[in-house]
C-alpha cells in the first residue's frame, strides 16, 4: 500500500513541488576516458545550493561504462532527471531513485527537452541517413517520448549535415519545440556562430527566463567574457554585455578550461573548471554577478582535497578527471520506463 501510494501522480507532484524549494547542485565527475569501457564511470554528487562559501557534498550513485572527453559533455537537469551526455552515448537518470536507462550511441546528437504542459520528457535523435556520409548528407530526426511505448518516431525537416555543430546552421540557431515535436530558426550574432563553428560548441544558458550564449576562449585563461541575451524572440533581437573577472580567479583552477553550466537562482552565472587537478588541492567553483560584476569563490568539499576519495574512483595515475555541473537540480521520485529502441 505504501509503495502505491508513492508512486501516485499526485505524491510524485507534491515531492517535487517541496523540493522546488531547495534545489540542489549537482556535480558529476569521470574517472578518465583511457580506461576500458568497463572500468569507466561516472560519479554523480549533490550540494544543496546557498550562499555559503564551502559546500558539503552528498554522493548519489555512478553510472557504469561512460565517460566524459571533451566541451560538448554535460548533465543537464530537467525536472528531476539529469540527461548525461557523454563518451559511450546519452543516459537518462534520476539520482534520487539511481534508476538510469542508456540510449543507443548515435552517429551524430542527442538531445532531451521536457514540456511542463503535458508533463512528458522527449529525446531528440539525430543522425545521417547515410551512416558517416559526408558532408551536405541530409540529416534524419527522430523523436521519443520517454516513458510511453510509441517508439521513435520520425519527423520531417530539410537539414544537412554541416561540419560544425548542429544546432549552429545558415546563420541561425536550430530550436526543438519539444511539445509541438517542430524545428524553428532563430537569427543569431555572427560571433555566436562563428564560435560554434571555430571553437568546439557554442555555450547556451538560460539567464533570467532568457534564451542567453557566452562567447568566451575555452583554451585559454580568459579575463573577460561576453553574454548575449536574446531579448526579443520575435524580432530575433540580442544585446550583450561584456563580463570582467579577476584574473586571480584561475590560481585556483587546476587546468586551462572553464565550463559555464548556467546560473543559480539568485542570477549568477556560475564558472567551474572543466578538469579535476592532477595535484590533491581545493575544488573551487565560481559565481559571477552580472550587474555589480562581482565573482565570489565557492570550495566544493571532498572532491578535490582528498587523496583517498581520489584513489577509491580512480581519478589517479594519469587518467584526467573531467568535471561537469549541473544546477538549480530539483529531486524528484518520479519514474520511467525503458526507451523502445
Amino acid at each position: 500500500m505504501w509503495s502505491s501510494i508513492i508512486r501516485s501522480p499526485k505524491f510524485v507532484r507534491s515531492f517535487f513541488s517541496i523540493s522546488s524549494t531547495r534545489p540542489r547542485f549537482v556535480v558529476a565527475l569521470s574517472n578518465g576516458i583511457f580506461k576500458s569501457n568497463e572500468e569507466r564511470l561516472v560519479f554523480l554528487f549533490s550540494y544543496e545550493e546557498g550562499e555559503s562559501s564551502s559546500l558539503v557534498p552528498n554522493f548519489d550513485m555512478a553510472l557504469p561504462c561512460v565517460g566524459f572527453r571533451s566541451l560538448a559533455a554535460s548533465c543537464p537537469s530537467l525536472h528531476g532527471f539529469l540527461a548525461v551526455k557523454a563518451l559511450g552515448g546519452l543516459i537518462i537518470c534520476n539520482p534520487s531513485t539511481e534508476q538510469f536507462v542508456k540510449f543507443p550511441d548515435p552517429v551524430l546528437y542527442h538531445y532531451v527537452g521536457y514540456d511542463p504542459i503535458d508533463d512528458q520528457h522527449k529525446a531528440l535523435s539525430v543522425s545521417l541517413s547515410i551512416p558517416f556520409g559526408p558532408v551536405g548528407t541530409p540529416l534524419v530526426h527522430k523523436v521519443l517520448t520517454i516513458g510511453q511505448d510509441r517508439g521513435w518516431r520520425h519527423i520531417e525537416t530539410s537539414l544537412y549535415h554541416h561540419a560544425f555543430l548542429y544546432s549552429l546552421t545558415s546563420g541561425s540557431i536550430v530550436c526543438f519545440h519539444v511539445r509541438s515535436d517542430k524545428l524553428t530558426y532563430i537569427k543569431a550574432p555572427p560571433v555566436i556562430l562563428d564560435y560554434g563553428i571555430n571553437g568546439s560548441e557554442a555555450t547556451f544558458i538560460e539567464y533570467k527566463g532568457k534564451l542567453a550564449s557566452i562567447v568566451a576562449d575555452p583554451y585559454n585563461r580568459f579575463q573577460r567574457f561576453d553574454l548575449w541575451i536574446l531579448e526579443d524572440v520575435e524580432k530575433h533581437e540580442w544585446s550583450k554585455k561584456t563580463c570582467e573577472i579577476p584574473l586571480s580567479v584561475w590560481d585556483s583552477v587546476g587546468g586551462f578550461r572553464m565550463s559555464f553550466p548556467g546560473t543559480n537562482k539568485a542570477g549568477e552565472i556560475i564558472m567551474a573548471p572543466t578538469i579535476l587537478s592532477r595535484d590533491v588541492r581545493p575544488f573551487y567553483i565560481f559565481y559571477y554577478n552580472v550587474e555589480t560584476r562581482n565573482t565570489r569563490i565557492v570550495r566544493l568539499q571532498g572532491i578535490g582535497d582528498n587523496q583517498e576519495f581520489r584513489r577509491s574512483c580512480g581519478f589517479i595515475d594519469k587518467n584526467e578527471c573531467h568535471v561537469r555541473i549541473s544546477p538549480q537540480h530539483i529531486e524528484s521520485i518520479a519514474s520511467f520506463k525503458n526507451p523502445t529502441t
